[in-house]
């Protein structure tokens, strides 16, 4: 009796060792799509959104940055804690690549968020030598992020038709 119990447990563990015991390509095409929603989510809020609204209008009046340091502060904590769970979440071998350019794009909209932190904490009445080198950090940033989110679009759309996923984007 003992053995057959050594000989059923051996054949789960094989039969998990085949199963890769991991997601499904499915599962975690959607994962990596949710990270990414949420991530441009966030993004769009604080660029385009009504929080850049109102950022764009404390930079024009050169005072009350200061305000969105918490909401800066949360936004950039999202970041890093996607960046955890991203990391929690390894990828097949044949999503690597794209598990890879998730994390960038992630990073890069860590990074965003910290020069933005940056800048909140500019003093009211703040000079332009003091503000021009993190605006060119922002240009940078999201050149970069846009080639980024385009990047990882391509090759999610690679990898859910390598796996014929039906692949719906929010």
């Amino acid at each position: 009796m003992k053995r057959f119990h050594y000989l059923l447990l051996a054949a789960v563990l094989a039969l998990l060792t085949a199963c890769g015991g991991g997601m499904s390509a499915r599962d975690y095409l959607t994962e990596n799509v949710a990270y990414w929603n949420g991530t441009t989510s966030t993004v769009q809020q604080w660029t385009v959104g009504p929080q850049s609204e109102q950022l764009q209008r404390a930079l024009q009046e050169g005072k009350g940055l200061g305000t969105f340091k918490f909401a800066l502060g949360n936004a950039r904590k999202e970041q890093q804690d996607r960046l955890v769970s991203i990391d929690q979440m390894p990828p097949s071998d044949d999503a690597k690549d794209l598990h890879q350019k998730l994390r960038t794009y992630v990073q890069t909209a860590e990074e965003l968020f910290g020069v933005l932190l940056q800048i909140a904490e500019l003093p009211d009445g703040y000079s332009q030598e003091q503000i021009a080198p993190m605006a060119e950090k922002l240009t940078a940033i999201g050149e970069r992020m846009d080639v980024e989110m385009q990047s990882l679009s391509d090759a999610q759309d690679a990898y859910a038709k390598q796996h014929r996923i039906n692949l719906q984007k929010h």
